[in-house]
């Protein structure tokens, strides 16, 4: 090969390289260079007083807020309440956002950021819109993959983010989760009480005979000992006694676990939410009943029902003198609304008498 021939060969290999190259960054295009730091939405920040709604949507699924007067609630559950500063974050966040490096352009490239279109029912992306009181769309984000320490070990992640009607994803410089579970944006707590200080609990369910548990009173647990020896010490509390279920089980019978009692009071003194509606009209039949009294507290009663795969709860609590500023306030927070609890936690609230009891010695053969 003479020099003049291997100088034009090297000269065509790298033309093709370099067309190569073009047309990649042309038909890929995951990241186009760096950006200056751009605004995300650059018009939020000055109009987040008018912010009156934000609607998350993802597929079928969405969670609508919506501010009336200084507090926000949940406009798809009924205005349920929820926390402020939730959505201050949110909004904060969404408003200094800053583009920090371009992605693709290409719509069959979004799916590998979770960018693909929101209203898709498989769409693992999500549709943040924020509007005013009349409803005027003040912003629109798709909010896709996190991208976790983003900028180096130890500091914040970024996110995948592109606005409607633009081909055009980023890389944005902050940490979007917004939730579509409504656990995520309102408290959870439904009911909270000290276990120790449970008295007395019944348990109606249709068709099933009734449940009553019963705690001693100090004193009757133990008649035949000694007073110094009961106490121990004068500066340390005596433990409460456990609570035993009141004629059951019959004679010949044997509970599984003989804390069973104990075990209710545990199941009934926490108590968070997965989800929260308006009641529909009450039931006719079909809802358990347990009734919690406590010392020195309000007399706390819980309807627990079933709706499809689903457990409902409302709660009722009423008290005098000092139980009474207890009782509003849960009444407050529960009053007009159904809570949905988790599956096990219904379970292990309403207890049917034979649920407690160890199976026959036939049968355990």
């Amino acid at each position: 090969m003479t020099p003049r021939s291997f100088v034009y060969l090297a000269a065509v290999a790298a033309l093709s390289v370099l067309l190569a190259i073009v047309s990649f960054a042309a038909n890929n295009q995951w990241s186009a260079g760096k950006a200056t730091g751009a605004k995300l939405l650059p018009t939020l920040a000055d109009s987040i007083r008018q912010v009156a709604e934000i609607e998350i949507r993802q597929g079928d699924t969405s969670v609508v807020l919506e501010k009336t007067g200084d507090s926000w609630g949940l406009k798809n559950r009924g205005g349920y309440p929820v926390d402020v500063a939730k959505v201050r974050t949110l909004l904060v966040s969404l408003g200094e956002a800053e583009l920090i490096e371009t992605k693709t352009r290409r719509a069959d490239r979004y799916a590998a950021l979770e960018l693909e279109e929101p209203a898709e029912k498989s769409a693992k992306s999500r549709l943040v819109r924020i509007a005013g009181a009349k409803g005027d769309v003040i912003a629109e984000v798709v909010i896709g993959k996190k991208r976790p320490e983003a900028y180096g070990t130890g500091k914040a992640g970024g996110t995948y983010v592109r606005k409607p009607g633009d081909p055009q994803s980023w890389l944005a410089n902050v940490d979007l989760e917004p939730s579509l579970a409504v656990k995520d944006w309102a408290k959870t707590s439904v009911l909270t009480m000290d276990t120790a200080k449970i008295s007395r609990i019944s348990i109606e369910i249709p068709g099933e005979q009734a449940l009553k548990a019963e705690r001693p009173a100090a004193g009757a647990r133990d008649k035949g000992a000694k007073d110094d020896k009961d106490a121990k010490d004068a500066k340390t509390p005596a433990e409460p006694a456990k609570l035993g279920f009141v004629g059951f089980p019959s004679e010949g019978k044997k509970l599984k676990d003989a804390t069973a009692a104990e075990a209710i009071a545990r199941a009934v003194s926490s108590i968070e939410m997965e989800d929260v509606r308006k009641p529909a009209a009450s039931p006719a039949a079909g809802v358990g009943v347990v009734k919690i009294e406590s010392a020195d507290g309000p007399t706390t009663t819980l309807r627990l029902r079933k709706d499809g795969d689903e457990h409902w709860l409302s709660v009722i609590a009423t008290g005098e003198g000092e139980a009474k500023k207890a009782a509003e306030e849960i009444s407050g927070r529960t009053k007009g609304w159904e809570f949905k609890v988790p599956a096990l936690k219904a379970e292990s609230i309403l207890k049917k008498r034979a649920d407690l009891l160890e199976a026959p010695a036939a049968e355990k053969k």
